[in-house]
């Protein structure tokens, strides 16, 4: 049993789906198929009744002339027990139900007694309305009555389909996605302000507006003027760890000015007196000298 019902197949690493040949199904081909009666047919050829429930082996295909819907509908094709005859019927999807089409008749039909309800009925009011004009304005006024009723059905329907659409499960789905996608890019700003906050250092400024704007000076005269004024100085060789462009301090009361130049491993250092340009200075600098 194990070996009859196959349920997984092998397939190798080199298989190839493009090597199988094309099986196309040709589109007007019958099926054999195993069916029972829907109904009780009459065999019009010797008048034998073939009884519902009665299993036949048929022939099926697809009418692709027909269609209910986008509902595709099936013919059979099945032979008289006794003559052989062939009785053909379809589906009706329309109404659920089967309708013999040829070969045969259908013992009981009830759309054909509806129908026949229904043309009597529209004879009797024929016949009331033809000596009673009374009778057609009535009947004329009940039609438009029932026709805006069912048009008022139709409306509450629309506005209720309406309601109901508003959010479609798409747009669901998309407001969700973009309230997560919201949610998200909100925890990664906080959490890398968080981490900002953590390294942040509040530093203490050394100089106030006005050393700031005397440094500023200082910066544009060193660099245009070279400091010729001592001639004896021998401008000092410091090795430095960090370079530092500018450094105003103060040095027992009086603005010291200094300037560093990079000079392959070695910095020049050149220091100026703000206040007082022929006294000596010193170079501070215990943080960066080695």
């Amino acid at each position: 049993m194990a070996e009859r019902k196959v349920l997984v197949k092998y397939y190798p690493p080199d298989f190839d789906p493009k090597l199988l040949p094309n099986n196309h199904r040709p589109k007007g081909k019958q099926d054999n198929v195993r069916n029972m009666l829907p109904m009780t047919v009459k065999c019009n050829h010797c008048g034998n009744y073939l009884y519902i429930g009665t299993k036949f082996n048929m022939r099926k295909e697809t009418v692709w002339t027909e269609n209910y819907l986008g509902i595709l509908i099936h013919r059979f094709y099945f032979k008289c027990t006794y003559c052989y005859a062939e009785i053909t019927f379809k589906t009706d999807p329309r109404n659920h139900d089967y309708i013999v089409e040829g070969g045969g008749t259908r013992n009981y039909d009830p759309y054909r007694d509806a129908k026949a309800a229904e043309e009597v009925l529209k004879q009797m009011r024929a016949n009331e309305e033809q000596g009673d004009s009374m009778k057609f304005l009535e009947n004329k006024t009940h039609d438009s009555k029932k026709e805006m009723d069912i048009m008022d059905a139709i409306d509450d329907t629309h506005q209720l389909n309406r309601r109901q659409t508003q959010f479609t499960p798409d747009m669901l789905l998309k407001q969700l996605f973009y309230d997560l996608d919201a949610l998200e890019l909100q925890e990664e700003w906080e959490k890398s302000k968080e981490y900002k906050e953590q390294f942040k250092v509040k530093r203490l400024s050394d100089v106030n507006e006005n050393e700031d704007k005397t440094m500023h000076s200082v910066t544009q005269h060193l660099k245009q003027v070279v400091v010729q004024s001592q001639p004896k100085q021998v401008p000092q060789v410091v090795k430095l760890k960090y370079i530092k462009k500018l450094i105003c301090c103060e040095k027992e009361g009086e603005k010291v000015a200094i300037l560093k130049e990079e000079d392959n491993e070695n910095i020049t250092v050149k220091q100026e007196n703000l206040n007082k340009t022929n006294q000596t200075l010193s170079l501070v600098d215990d943080d960066y000298s080695d």
